[in-house]
């Protein structure tokens, strides 16, 4: 109900804003003048017009202004003011609902239905809604200070429906009429008659009130302008035109003055509120039938013309065609004869009437020979045959009838026609004057066809038997369009069983696809040499060389591909890759793959600003482990010892042999501090790991040094070489120090031994 964005709801504040003023003002107006008889109660077309105008959501604003009316100025108490203001709402509301589940959607006066829906429901059913719940109020409750009639239900209802009925049409016909439509209405000679009207409505009810019958007379006059209006101006201006002599007689009335008040008695005031709503029914009611009347006027001067515009063109064009019609004919023999392709012409009994010169060459007959006799008798057993029987099929209703047909003439070689016959109708009548037909040649054709069927069945043949895989698929779904046996092999299944399915889910990676498809149209439509993953029909996994163009298989824009496994050298490419980046002792990084590493977390510190630290470490004493328990003892050694460095870091930590027993492991985004912290942890963890066999327990203990060399934003270190041998001259310190202990490289040179 309520308005969501931020403009809409600025917008309902100010229509609410002004919903309330509007309402307040004017029944503040209105008891001013006069609050003993209420003649006219303006705010209850405030409330018809803003539910109107902005529907169900102007509710809270009207509930507020009637309860402020009711309370402050007509000094109802606080529970019967909320009373008065639910009818107030909810009878504009009840019509509101019931003119917008019309069969046909209420257009807001635009038809003179919809001004009788209008008078139904916000004049009857929405006054009498406020009037029966104002009546229920002054029972329960009692009456405010304002002195109200005993029959308080019916003068409620009266008066709020003159005042629906009288002003709410002006409010919202004003509001959807465009400024330059009332611009266009204002001269003089248009505005005259209605001025007059409202100066002669002045005089007639600022005279005193007497028992004369003269002023009724000629209060009555006014009628005339008012019909004069709502005949020739915008309806806009007539119900405003009419809501301003309806104020007029009113205030009159009110101060006493004019015929209303002097010959009506005691029910004057409800008597001229039924005929200001009779007036202003009459008003509306005449301008949506003058406004009916000017478009159905409009419809017919606009078919009238048009239908004016075609007969001048169908003249013209009956004067033009008697002008060429010998011309035309002549032009139609010449164009006739001038096709290469053979025409005929003959009458509903099959009868020729007209042959050009291409049907002439074609049987070896001049014209004379040819007219009057029928296609059996011209063309022979077979070809004549199959003339009468589309001639039957045309006659039977068909609208045009396509053959091919053999034509096998003495003196040539067998030929194949296509024969296309349509009916000749009269122009006029419409009646059937004859058949029509054409002959075209396609022995050349139908040769080359059974060439090309040829052609396909030897392709398809080579295809088939190809060794290598061939596949093609629909551009847009991936459909299976074929397969050949090699690559029904390679992927394990039969081109039967999955053809017209989708082969998208083959693919490792959907991606990969998607890049095929723009390098092809990058590529003029060929691609060869990709390398992609697939997925075999039973689930296993394949890596193929791709060769793939783009092209046309049987009316679908399809791919070709041609395939190649290269599975195993996949397989032996990463073998070899793993051989060339990985220690073959401990099967950690070897110092090639280390080093590269380093290099890219050091640009990635440089450009990001964080730290990074990096550790060199070696075996204490591993010489004499070598000596004393040999070089397969010292291999296990060394094994043991990159394992358990493997287990002390995290996952993104690198750790890798650069050769013999030296180390070095690199931790990315590590201060000089934590990675102190790491390295005492490693340097315990080595200490009492059981690397060393247990006939060497005799007091050999297994001991690491370390050294530790920051990265940090500020320093200026050119490659991962020169921090890598910061860290082992930190680790030259440990050993002066003493052994399995760790040192952090602070810039100062070592001392020698």
């Amino acid at each position: 109900m309520f308005p969501s964005s931020t403009r809409s709801l600025s917008r309902w504040l100010f229509w609410s804003a002004g919903i309330v003023v509007s309402y307040v003002v004017l029944a503040w107006l209105v008891l001013g003048v006069r609050s003993s008889e209420l003649m006219i109660w303006p705010s209850a077309a405030v409330a018809a017009f803003a539910f109107i105008a902005q529907g169900a959501s102007m509710a809270p604003a009207v509930l507020l202004a009637s309860w402020l009316s009711a309370h402050l100025l007509l000094g109802w108490g606080p529970q019967a003011s909320l009373m008065i203001a639910g009818g107030d709402a909810l009878g504009p509301l009840l019509g509101l609902w019931v003119l917008r589940r019309r069969a046909v959607r209420w257009q807001g006066f635009e038809v003179t239905a919809d001004a009788v829906w209008f008078i139904g429901t916000m004049g009857l059913l929405a006054s009498g809604v406020s009037a029966a719940v104002g009546a229920a109020a002054a029972a329960f409750f009692g009456f405010g200070h304002t002195p109200m009639s005993p029959d308080l239900g019916l003068q409620w209802w009266i008066t709020d429906m003159a005042s629906i009925i009288v002003l709410a049409p002006v409010a919202e016909l004003l509001r959807r009429e465009s400024p330059e439509t009332l611009r266009a209405a204002f001269k003089w000679e248009m505005v005259l008659l209605p001025i007059l009207a409202v100066v002669g409505t002045l005089l007639v009810y600022l005279m005193p009130s007497g028992p004369s019958a003269l002023p009724i007379g000629l209060a009555s006059l006014v009628i005339l302008p008012l019909l004069w209006t709502a005949m020739r101006l915008p309806l806009a201006l007539s119900v405003s035109l009419n809501a301003i002599i309806s104020l007029i007689i009113v205030t009159a009335t009110v101060f006493q003055h004019g015929p209303m008040y002097g010959m009506l008695g005691s029910d004057r005031f409800l008597s001229m509120q039924i005929i200001l709503m009779a007036l202003s029914s009459a008003i509306l009611l005449a301008g949506l039938l003058a406004n009916e009347r000017t478009v159905a006027l409009k419809q017919v001067r606009d078919i009238n013309a048009t239908l004016e515009k075609k007969v001048n063109r169908r003249t013209a064009a009956l004067q033009i065609s008697q002008a060429t019609t010998q011309a035309q004919l002549r032009f139609q023999e010449s164009l006739l004869n001038a096709l290469p392709n053979p025409v005929a012409f003959s009458d509903p009994q099959g009868r020729f009437t007209r042959v050009n010169v291409a049907f002439n060459l074609l049987v070896g007959l001049g014209g004379p020979e040819i007219h009057g006799r029928t296609g059996s008798q011209i063309l022979g057993s077979t070809l004549g045959r199959i003339w009468e029987e589309m001639d039957n099929e045309l006659l039977s209703g068909s609208l045009q009838v396509t053959r091919e047909a053999p034509y096998l003439h003495p003196d040539h070689e067998p030929t194949v026609w296509i024969l296309n016959k349509a009916l000749v109708r009269d122009a006029v009548s419409r009646q059937i004057v004859g058949v029509v037909t054409s002959m075209q040649d396609i022995t050349a054709l139908k040769q080359l066809q059974q060439q090309l069927s040829e052609d396909e069945q030897r392709f398809r043949f080579l295809a088939e038997e190809s060794p290598v895989p061939l596949v093609i698929t629909r551009t847009t779904d991936a459909a299976l369009l074929f397969s050949n046996k090699a690559a029904d092999g390679l992927f394990r299944g039969s081109y039967a069983q999955y053809a017209g399915q989708s082969m998208r889910h083959l693919w490792g990676d959907s991606v990969d696809r998607d890049q095929l498809l723009l390098r092809l149209q990058r590529e003029g439509g060929v691609v060869r040499g990709m390398e992609a993953q697939f997925q075999r029909l039973d689930g296993t996994e394949v890596w193929l060389l791709l060769s793939v163009t783009r092209g046309r298989y049987r009316d679908d824009d399809a791919l070709i591909f041609a395939f190649k496994d290269i599975t195993e050298a996949k397989a032996r490419e990463n073998e070899l890759r793993n051989l060339a980046y990985t220690d073959t002792l401990t099967g950690i990084p070897n110092r090639r793959y280390f080093l590269a590493r380093a290099a890219l977390e050091l640009r990635r510190a440089q450009r990001e600003g964080i730290p990074f630290a990096v550790l060199a470490l070696d075996i204490d004493r591993f010489k004499l482990v070598n000596d004393q328990l040999g070089h397969q003892a010292g291999d296990a050694v060394i094994r043991c010892f990159a394992q358990t460095c493997m287990q002390q870091l995290r996952g993104h930590d690198i750790c890798g042999r650069l050769g013999g027993d030296e180390f070095a492991i690199l931790l990315p985004q590590t201060t000089r501090q934590v990675a102190f912290d790491v390295a005492q942890r490693l340097r315990l963890a080595i200490q009492e790991a059981s690397c060393l066999p247990p006939v060497s327990q005799s007091g050999m203990t297994l001991t690491t040094s370390i050294g530790i060399a920051e990265f940090l934003p500020i320093l200026s270190i050119k490659d991962a070489d020169e921090l890598l041998d910061r860290a082992d001259q930190a680790l030259y310190r440990a050993k002066q120090a003493g052994r399995n202990r760790v040192e952090i490289w602070t810039g100062e040179p070592a001392a020698p031994v």
